[in-house]
């Protein structure tokens, strides 16, 4: 199974989703192919660099060791996302934006924000990003980490009940 996460930068909520979904993933002996990219231009992000940094360094002490890399809907992510079987988005800008740029290569139906794929409802996942200050919001960014793990959790298991159930 392919799955894309998308969020607007690719700096923090795709990452993070991307790196517990591989891990529970994993741990359930399931195979995915994971995938994650953000829909802002790399120019929308001069400090992506130490934002990674700071993304891959709370992920390691949380015992996940992959590494991250910032992906942007170039044409080369276009296709990954079109022959994708789940597109997983942070928010419904992410999904309008989306759905705009790629038009009629991609199913709607397969393009669903976090919460409403585990069956929460069509929220946002909020940013942690503070564009005003450059800089990632402390707190949302400290809190994100446990509720996307919570989130990657129970994706893995709706998928798995969805295999068993076909």
């Amino acid at each position: 199974m392919k799955i894309s996460v998308i969020c607007h930068g690719n700096i923090a909520r795709s990452q993070i989703l991307h790196h517990y979904l591989d891990d529970y993933a994993n741990r359930a002996s399931f195979n995915i192919d994971l995938f994650s990219c953000g829909t802002a231009p790399l120019d929308a992000y001069p400090q992506s660099d130490r934002l990674l940094a700071e993304v891959q360094s709370e992920l390691r002490s949380r015992g996940l060791k992959g590494s991250v890399k910032r992906n942007i809907l170039d044409k080369e992510t276009q296709q990954h996302l079109v022959e994708s079987d789940l597109i997983l988005v942070a928010d419904t800008t992410r999904r309008q934006e989306l759905l705009s740029r790629l038009g009629e290569q991609i199913h709607a139906r397969k393009v669903m924000l976090f919460y409403e794929f585990i069956g929460e409802g069509q929220k946002d996942f909020i940013d942690t990003f503070d564009a005003k200050k450059g800089a990632q919001d402390p707190q949302r960014f400290a809190s994100c980490f446990s509720e996307l793990e919570r989130i990657a959790k129970l994706t893995v298991e709706k998928i798995q009940r969805t295999i068993r159930i076909k």
